[in-house]
């Protein structure tokens, strides 16, 4: 009888063991899955610890920033840190808890500007949370870090309250001064979002940002992380929950709207922006206009300043310099003077119909003996002429041509150069000099007849024979050759290396 007993009693065991051994295998099976369920994986330690929360997007004049920093601290259990950064002293003052930090970014007679790294030590994670935003939970927080450092992402992006994120991609075009953005709805994941976001990310890829705290802080860390070939994650849930509707009066909608478009245009300015394309190929222009000087200063030795930054003419530069173009060439013809696109302008024109992307100005030919048939050259002998379209005609302090402005203020400009016919060549009348290797004597034969090149959009007078006549000014193969002026000194700026034209 205690024999079978003790038999059953052996098997029953076994029966637990395997048992045993088949639940940790499913157990452990479970643990190896990769995909992800909010709040279903493993947290360990608190990462909260890690964490430091930045409000940054706010208005002093109409916030919720106390209500936000409330709502973060009770989500985290007081276990994370929180930051609110402000470019001025924030007036009137915030009531914020002690154990928050305020960070002013603006410098004064008083204080230095902050040092970013000091308030981010022995952190890892970074959450950027737009005012009014509401937290619901630490799991919120942990199902983030979890996406984060799961994913092939550096930027975790969520919506707060009820409007949902939109997925772009940025295309940035850093020597052209451009960015193109177009919609990306499929996509896992964006170069960039706009919308009411919170956004996540580690510490150490924030502070990689050369501009980290600007605002708009989705466009910001969306362009910046562009030039990085970074990718923003969408989580399509867990939204953040929102606060008091904020700017609910017409006025304060309006406040909040212009300070932000500054804001979008200091942030452009800061990161070499100029020209934005939209989807659907709409373009908003943040460089220089008819009312504003031009992008550049004076240049010195036919090297203007951009081409040391590594970059090319901006565009509104270059619109600016195709208006003016436009413009002089049908003054020359309503003269019916006999003029041509001289030097650079003229290669430009051969290589793809339009300016060097990195000239600075227009230069054309003309006879000597048909400038007094042209009104406006015959006046600017001798007195500085603004035309009727604000274009701005004058004797170039260099001598015996003509210098013909964007405007009063914008010196972007087309230079006229006078030649006169003289034993079959053509030659600079009196002293002037530009200093130039292109401005030099040549055959008159090349233009008898004059030719049309396409330029700038509309067509151009030309010699008749443009290879010989380039090879003439510039050496043979200028056409298939691009070269910066003086590549010497650009050689000690590693920006030698030329992109195909």
């Amino acid at each position: 009888m205690m024999v079978g007993v003790r038999k059953i009693r052996t098997v029953l065991l076994m029966v637990m063991v395997l048992l045993l051994v088949f639940i940790m295998k499913q157990v452990g099976q479970q643990w190896s899955v990769k995909e992800y369920t909010p709040g279903k994986h493993v947290m360990g330690r608190n990462r909260l610890e890690d964490l430091v929360v930045i409000i940054r997007e706010f208005e002093t004049f109409d916030n919720d920033v106390s209500e936000t920093v409330e709502s973060v601290l009770s989500a985290c259990g007081g276990v994370c840190r929180v930051l609110v950064v402000s470019d001025e002293t924030i007036y009137p003052p915030l009531h914020l808890p002690k154990q928050v930090k305020s960070l002013v970014l603006t410098p004064g007679l008083l204080h230095h500007r902050p040092h970013l790294p000091d308030f981010l030590t022995n952190t890892k994670y970074v959450l950027i949370l737009p005012d009014g935003a509401r937290c619901s939970s630490r799991m919120q927080m942990h199902d983030l870090i979890h996406l984060l450092d799961t994913g092939d992402w550096q930027v975790v992006a969520v919506g707060v309250g009820g409007s949902p994120l939109t997925c772009h991609r940025y295309t940035l075009d850093i020597q052209a001064w451009t960015l193109s953005i177009a919609p990306a709805p499929q996509s896992e994941a964006c170069d960039a979002i706009s919308g009411r976001a919170a956004i996540l990310m580690q510490v150490g890829d924030f502070l990689k940002l050369t501009h980290p705290l600007a605002r708009p802080i989705p466009v910001s860390i969306g362009i910046q992380g562009a030039s990085r070939s970074w990718k923003v994650h969408v989580s399509r849930g867990g939204l953040f929950g929102e606060g008091r509707q904020l700017y609910s009066t017409e006025h304060l909608q309006w406040k909040h709207d212009s300070l932000e478009e500054e804001r979008r245009k200091a942030l452009y300015a800061a990161l070499g922006v100029k020209k934005v394309v939209s989807s659907g190929g709409n373009v908003l222009w943040y460089g220089c206009t008819r009312t504003t000087p031009r992008c550049f200063p004076t240049v010195v030795d036919d090297t203007p300043d951009y081409l040391y930054l590594g970059r090319w003419t901006p565009p509104c530069c270059l619109e600016g310099l195709r208006a003016t173009a436009r413009h002089v060439f049908q003054a020359l013809k309503a003269c019916r003077a006999r003029w041509w696109l001289e030097g650079g302008s003229l290669l430009g024109a051969v290589r793809n119909g339009d300016i060097i992307p990195w000239d600075y100005d227009v230069d054309v030919g003309i006879y000597a003996q048909d400038v007094d048939r042209c009104p406006q050259l015959k006046a600017a002998r001798w007195q500085t002429l603004e035309d009727a379209e604000g274009f701005v005609w004058q004797r170039a302090s260099e001598g015996g041509f003509f210098r013909v402005h964007y405007s009063t203020t914008n010196h972007l400009h087309v230079d006229v150069f006078p030649f006169s016919p003289r034993g079959g060549a053509m030659t600079r009348g009196g002293a002037w000099t530009t200093g130039h290797r292109q401005d030099i004597d040549f055959p008159e034969h090349f233009l008898r007849p004059l030719a049309t090149v396409n330029f700038a959009g509309v067509l151009a007078s030309a010699p008749n024979n443009v290879r010989d006549f380039l090879e003439l000014k510039f050496g043979a193969g200028v056409i298939e050759s691009p070269q910066y002026p003086n590549p010497d000194v650009l050689v000690s700026q590693n920006i030698s290396i030329l992109p195909h034209l």
